[in-house]
């Protein structure tokens, strides 16, 4: 299974939104994703935590996982938005 883990930097210089915060919901395969400060992210699904790092550039969010598979999330409003040819495929909204 493929670790789906998109980062955000949580620093000022990244610019964009502040994205800090937890995630989830019905559109998101994770239970939680937990974006903190430092680009630490930990995602937990089927009861594992499971620690990566993230970036952010603007809207965008880079998760990065530790076996060093990368997902683009996208900031729309309240939610990280990864897309797929122009269509969501996941949306996690914030807590």
């Amino acid at each position: 299974m493929i670790l789906a883990a998109a980062a955000v930097c949580a620093t000022a210089a990244c610019g964009g939104p502040n994205v800090l915060g937890n995630y989830g919901g019905e559109k998101c395969i994770y239970d939680n994703l937990s974006l903190r400060g430092g680009g630490v992210v930990l995602v937990t699904m089927i009861c594992m935590d499971i620690p990566g790092q993230y970036r952010q550039d603007g809207d965008n969010v880079i998760l990065v996982a530790p076996d060093s598979t990368q997902s683009a999330f996208t900031v729309k409003g309240a939610d990280l938005v990864l897309e797929l040819v122009a269509e969501p495929v996941m949306v996690c909204s914030r807590k």
